[in-house]
């Protein structure tokens, strides 16, 4: 009788793993799909803004980082 039992619970716990790996996996998944996405969004984006902006940022940012050096 005691062995049945723990046969029956090394049973359950393999399937207890099997799903936790599975709902995991599919999770994992769903998150890489999600990042996929995202990056393709951004990159679409940085395509169509225009460079002018991020030239001018670019000099701002530059005369920061020299007032910033001189004190």
């Amino acid at each position: 009788m005691k062995g049945k039992i723990y046969l029956y619970l090394f049973l359950f716990s393999i399937l207890l793993n099997v799903f936790q790996y599975v709902n995991s996996k599919s999770i994992i998944d769903k998150y890489e799909n999600d990042i996929k996405k995202f990056k393709s969004k951004i990159e679409a984006l940085e395509l169509s803004k225009p460079e002018a902006p991020i030239k001018k940022y670019k000099k701002a940012a530059a005369e920061l980082s020299t007032e910033e050096a001189a004190l």
